[in-house]
Order: structure tokens, then sequence, then C-alpha cells
């Protein structure tokens, strides 16, 4: 049998070898898109990336692709790296060893998570800045050699800051608690600060400081009321609701919606099983360990916040960091409830795992297909001739980053097309989901459409492309 060492060595070597096996090389939405760019001109004021900048991401991507010089090698090794530390800090947060039976399923369960491993490979910091969350929650939690321990978390939440500052209302619970009742605040504010200085200081030095405070206006106003996705844009709040539980049960456990496969059937009755030996676990042990509540507190404002002021309904990658409650949950029920020789718990584990196995399996090479919009901007580009683009600003600025050669018109709504006059409309394409387009002149014909699975990425996974066609003029 493996040693502590020894094991979490060779766990390190699977992550990475896994995620760099499984890479993508293609752009599958905007948002990788800008992470992408980013790694060859680093520029908020451009949106490479966005506010807030991500300059932790951002500078480490930019470490490793200077040795890759590969965009998708470069955000699978960054994958991996996360995949790992986030395993390391459920089971030390779990006080559980990682070669034990429930370390190992842990550390299973973990692996094999379709989000987590679609995440791992995505030109996106989700995934970094969740190892970062988790790692940060251990330190501000554990009460042994508790400064120290303390500062690391604090220094953690700054850079969580840096990394993926969407996710750091997760550390409010315990960075205000820890405050309240530690007499060392200056220190702790410090490492506070000096975890938010390391990245901002180089940000502003390379943005300056008054194109950064002019950029982080416009998008900090633009996300919570235009683009953002908030509950003051999209204000459905019973469709908020659905996408929320959709996107924890569905994208993040793969469990079973309507329209998938019978594997997640399976699937979901063996989750359900091991969840109520987890809640039984929870409930026996909840009122006598304070960290527990720390992090289900924590996980509850962070539900909140999501709620309200992220775009769960579009992109499901909000949830992730619920799941460390989930895989926290389910390590209570193997750890202080299930027998370990039972025949029952055995069989449902098995079956569990296989079908782990083959979800992730499915979706993982469908992910390494083109998505919709990498299949409409390969088939435009094969185009003979020059043509006109009509469609979204979003699309039309993915597929000019291609080199797609064209001229672009930007439309929001079906109302934009009534003023249209087009010189060639045979060399004009309409592109989106345009539902009653309806002009006076023109007419629109469906010509193809493109599509991935929604469970591999929800943004954009239907695209049609339609021909626009002079009314009274027949094709041939």
């Amino acid at each position: 049998m493996l040693n502590k060492k020894q094991s979490y060595l060779l766990l390190l070597t699977l992550c990475l070898l896994s995620r760099a096996f499984t890479s993508i090389y293609y752009i599958e939405d905007i948002d990788s898109l800008r992470f992408a760019l980013s790694l060859q001109d680093f520029n908020v004021i451009k949106l490479q990336p966005h506010f807030p900048g991500y300059a932790i991401f951002c500078f480490l991507a930019k470490i490793i692709y200077f040795f890759t010089n590969s965009m998708g090698m470069t955000f699978s090794i960054i994958g991996g790296l996360s995949v790992f530390i986030i395993i390391h800090f459920i089971i030390k947060i779990c006080k559980v060893d990682l070669n034990t039976r429930i370390g190992l399923f842990c550390s299973v369960t973990v692996f094999l998570n379709p989000l987590i491993w679609l995440m791992s490979n995505r030109y996106m910091p989700d995934l970094f800045g969740l190892s970062v969350a988790v790692s940060a929650i251990y330190y501000l939690i554990e009460k042994n050699n508790k400064i120290r321990y303390l500062k690391r978390g604090y220094f953690l939440a700054g850079i969580l800051a840096g990394t993926r500052l969407s996710y750091l209302p997760i550390l409010f619970i315990p960075l205000i608690y820890q405050l309240y009742s530690n007499k060392n605040r200056a220190s702790l504010f410090l490492s506070l600060s000096i975890g938010c200085l390391i990245w901002i200081i180089p940000l502003i030095w390379v943005s300056g400081i008054g194109p950064l405070y002019e950029a982080a206006t416009i998008h900090t106003k633009g996300h919570f009321t235009n683009f953002g996705g908030t509950f003051i844009t999209e204000s459905n709040w019973l469709l908020r609701f659905i996408s929320l539980f959709k996107g924890l049960w569905g994208d993040g456990l793969a469990g079973y919606w309507i329209g998938r496969s019978w594997q997640t059937v399976v699937l979901s009755i063996c989750l359900v099983y091991l969840m109520k030996l987890g809640f039984t676990g929870l409930k026996k042990y909840y009122k006598f360990d304070d960290n527990l509540k720390l992090i289900i507190f924590s996980v509850f404002v962070y539900l909140i916040w999501i709620f309200f002021f992220q775009n769960i309904i579009h992109k499901s990658r909000h949830i992730l960091p619920v799941l460390m409650i989930v895989f926290i949950i389910l390590v209570l029920g193997q750890k202080y409830v299930s027998n370990p020789n039972s025949i029952i718990l055995n069989s449902v584990l098995c079956i569990y795992f296989i079908s782990s196995i083959s979800i992730s399996t499915n979706l993982i090479l469908q992910h390494k297909k083109p998505s919709a919009i990498a299949q409409l901007n390969n088939s435009i580009s094969e185009l003979p001739g020059q043509h006109t683009i009509v469609s979204i600003p979003l699309i039309n600025f993915y597929l000019q980053t291609h080199g797609l050669k064209a001229n672009f018109i930007n439309v929001e709504t079906v109302a934009d097309f009534k003023s249209f006059k087009f010189e060639n409309p045979q060399k004009v394409l309409l592109i989106g989901n345009f539902n009653n387009t309806y002009s006076e002149k023109y007419s629109f014909t469906e010509d193809d459409v493109f599509f991935h699975n929604p469970y591999v990425n929800k943004m954009w996974p239907i695209i049609k492309k339609y021909r626009v066609l002079e009314k009274g003029f027949e094709v041939e």
C-alpha cells in the first residue's frame, strides 16, 4: 500500500496527465475567448479579460504558456493542478487521509465529477478560483496553529479577489467571524492587504489607474444592470430557482433531467442513496463541529449571492463552490454512517462510479469536438468570397477575432432588420436564434444549424445560420 506522500504524488500525476490528455484546442465561447486573448495581450481596458482582470490566474497562465506555447495545454495544466488542490483540501477539511478507503472515495468523487473535469479544460479561471477558495476556507476554520493558519487564510482571500472575485462571498462568514473573535486583527488585515496588493499594484501599473477605474465602473454597472444576468435583468424568480437547482443537480452532479440519458437515472438513484447517508452523518455531527457550521453558513451566503447577482440561468459554472459542501456531506456519510462491509453499499458505490465514468467520458469526448460557435466559424471560413455577417455583437466579435474576413453588422433585436438595405443579399448571412424575423424587403431562410450538448457548455448550444433573400427572388 502506498504511503501518504506517494499517494499525493500519484494523485497529482493523474490529475495533470488526465487533464492534459483531454485538452481542447479551440475556443468554445466568448468568455473563453477573452482569456485566450489575455495570454497574448493582457489588457483589461480591451476586455482581455474583462474587469477585474483575474490577474493572478492570467499571470500564472502566461508563465505556463511561455513554456508550452499551447493554449489548450496551458489551461489544462492549471486545471489539473486545481483539481489536485481541491481534493487535497477537501480531504483535510474532512480530516481523513488520502491513502484510506474514505480518502479514495473523496478523491475519486471529485476527480470524476463532470463539471469539474469540463472546467479543468476550459479557458477559464473558475476552477483555479475554486481551489484557492477551498484552501482559504480550510486555513480560516482550522483551529490548529491558529494565527499562522489564519494569516494564510486571509492572504488567500486577497489572492482569490485577483483570481475569481465572484467567489469571494463564500469567505465572508469565516473572515468576519475570525476578525471578530481574534485579537490579532492588525496582522490578519495586513495578510489580506498583501494578498490584494500582490495583484492590484501590477494591474494598476499595466493599465493605468484612470483607465482601470473607468473600466471597473463601466463593467460593474453593466454586470448588475445590463449583461450580468442578475435578478435586475432576469427577474423571473421561478426560472432562477429552477436554473439554480438544475445547475447543481444536472450540471454539477450529473443527475437526471428531462432529455438526459438513462445512465443519469442510474447515477441519480445511487447518488440519492449516498446523499441520504451523508445527511444522516450531518444530522448526527453538525452540533459538535463548529467548522462544519461555518462552511454551511458560508455556502448559504454564496447561494444567496449567486441567486440574485450571477447569471445562473445561462452559466452553471457559478455553482462550482456549492459542490464543496456536497462533497463534504458525501464524505460524512462514508466516515460516520456507512458500513464498509455492507454488500448494498459496495454495490451502490460500484454502480455510482461506473456511471460517473460513463457520463463524464461521454461529456469529455463531446467537449473535445468544436462547440456550436466554433463549428459556425469553421463553416463560414470555408465559404468563397467575402460575405456580410449580420449578428449580435458578441458573435461578430468572436468571428472577427478568429480572422474571418467579412463585413460585420451588429444587431440586437428583430426590429433592427426593418430598415436594412443590402446591395447583394445573396452574400448576406444572418446568424443567431432570431425568431419571427420580418422585413418588408427580405425573407430569411434557415441554411444551417450548429449544435453542441448544453451539459458540456450552456452558452449558445444552438446557433442558426440564415440565408437572406430579396422577396420575389427565387433560388434555382
